[in-house]
């Protein structure tokens, strides 16, 4: 598809959308001057727009599954399939259905991606599927999900690879934009990723925030390298791209514009779509707009030569210009592989000089760690209240005690979510704290003063009244600096 053609069936969708549904079939045969292959282009956009408000990010299989699979296949979940036992379901994409399973051979869990029929139908493309999945498994990087094997079972392919324990990066930018120690260390990961692919000919074509996990670990897995066919044989050595049923490959809104016009594809079609995964997690927002209508028209506006546009707020210079030099319209203008990428990322002043899980679980381990030692304060305070509540006499003895009681317990519990929620699902980790603070710390500052006076208040009790006093201060030194410094070097808060 060229500019022009994009143009021609961009403007032709946009007029279509602003006229009733019941008027558009003869409005498009006029408007399209007897282009019938223009008619259904645009009849093929507004058919998914009508289907689902993100189908820029769905693929047409994807909104209707029942299309591809017959009610037998509809779901594999609790069933036998060769020697994988199928646990359940866990995604879609644009391939097809993708399964946690155990491998009964080996005794592991695995991913099952269940391929859509037309790789089953047609022997050529088996075969090549065979052929390149084997090269796609020869990439070992740890922020590369492993490929264990392309299997043929019951006339339906299947791709088992390493099952990734944890959340996409589209459910992150769901809660708004990455921090920047958390954004940064992120996209250098990403970046060594496709660097790793592309020094051995592979381009992914499909990069975007549903394809990209992040472990319990904190470290990113880029998904779908396992599809993979030759895109230029004989042109010496040849760049692998990611396949997918039909014409253009990967998903509009982060395909480059070679991509869109079905022209030769590189490192560099990866190095466009970094640069709107880079602006998107930075921001909070899709560079080419929230909706299909405003992609459509941006994405025109790129392939016409003029520059990216887009609201939200970078945080960082040195990265933006970075993610604009990807996102340029012409290949020779943006970097040329993930390498040229990593060496960029590498010179921002605070992105680590390669990104580990240490580096990356470190500052919020020790945040984690104040958490725990907190509580332990916390909770030995009420136990310090009632052994004291008898030295303090009734009734202000006991009221000293419940008062205690009520006011640990509610901070030990606000501080054990956090902690549960900083393990399980660290994407949320800010915003629930932001609800959360800064009334636990008012709270903590409550308890401390109160077991002050009762500290004071105590008569022959030297020892208890100075144990009392020291934790009481072990709280305030938390409240004004250990809480906001472990805070900040998480990149969790202020």
């Amino acid at each position: 598809m060229t500019p022009e053609r994009w143009k021609q069936v961009n403007d032709l969708f946009h007029a279509a959308l602003e006229r009733n549904a019941a008027d558009r079939d003869a409005f498009l045969r006029t408007a399209a001057g007897g282009d019938l292959s223009l008619v259904r282009e645009v009849e093929s956009l507004l058919a998914s727009h009508a289907s689902s408000g993100g189908f820029l990010e769905v693929p047409a299989w994807g909104v209707a599954p029942e299309l591809m699979f017959s009610d037998e296949q509809a779901s594999l979940a609790g069933r036998m399939v060769g020697p994988y036992r199928v646990v359940n379901e866990i995604g879609r994409g644009g391939m097809g259905v993708v399964y946690a399973a155990e491998d009964t051979r080996l005794g592991r869990r695995v991913a099952l991606k269940a391929l859509i029929p037309d790789y089953s139908e047609d022997p050529a493309r088996r075969e090549r599927l065979r052929r390149e999945a084997r090269a796609a498994a020869s990439l070992t990087h740890p922020s590369i999900a492993t490929i264990y094997a392309l299997e043929e079972i019951d006339g339906v392919l299947y791709i088992v690879s390493e099952l990734v324990q944890g959340h996409t990066l589209r459910d992150e930018v769901r809660a708004g934009p990455l921090r920047a120690p958390q954004l940064q260390a992120t996209l250098l990961e990403v970046a060594e990723a496709l660097a790793a692919a592309h020094a051995q000919g592979i381009v992914h074509r499909d990069l975007k925030p549903e394809n990209i996990m992040r472990a319990a670990d904190g470290r990113v897995k880029v998904l779908d390298f396992g599809l993979a066919r030759s895109a230029a044989p004989g042109a010496g050595r040849t760049m692998t791209q990611l396949t997918q049923a039909g014409g253009a490959v990967g998903t509009p809104g982060y395909m480059a514009p070679e991509q869109l016009s079905g022209g030769s594809i590189d490192a560099r079609t990866d190095v466009f779509a970094f640069g709107v995964l880079a602006a998107e997690l930075a921001t909070g927002e899709h560079p080419f707009g929230p909706d299909p209508a405003a992609m459509l028209r941006r994405m025109t506006e790129l392939m016409e030569g003029r520059a990216v546009s887009g609201s939200g707020s970078w945080g960082s210079r040195e990265l933006e210009q970075i993610a604009r030099r990807c996102m340029r319209a012409t290949p020779s203008e943006r970097y040329s592989s993930g390498a040229e990428l990593v060496t960029a990322l590498r010179q921002i002043d605070n992105v680590p000089a390669a990104a580990t899980p240490s580096a990356l679980s470190v500052p919020l381990w020790w945040w984690q760690f104040h958490q725990v030692a907190i509580a332990v304060v916390l909770a030995a305070l009420p136990a310090i209240a009632w052994a004291i509540r008898n030295g303090i006499g009734p009734p202000a003895g006991s009221r000293i005690f419940f008062a205690a009681l009520v006011l640990a317990t509610i901070s030990i519990s606000a501080r054990m979510n956090l902690l549960f929620t900083s393990r399980v699902h660290p994407a949320s980790l800010q915003r629930q704290r932001s609800v959360v603070f800064p009334w636990v710390p008012w709270i903590d500052s409550v308890l401390a003063l109160l077991m002050f006076g009762a500290a004071l208040s105590l008569e022959n009790q030297d020892a208890l009244a100075g144990f009392t006093i020291a934790l009481s201060t072990v709280i305030v030194a938390s409240v004004l600096l250990i809480e906001p410094a472990t805070t900040r070097a998480a990149g969790i808060g202020n």
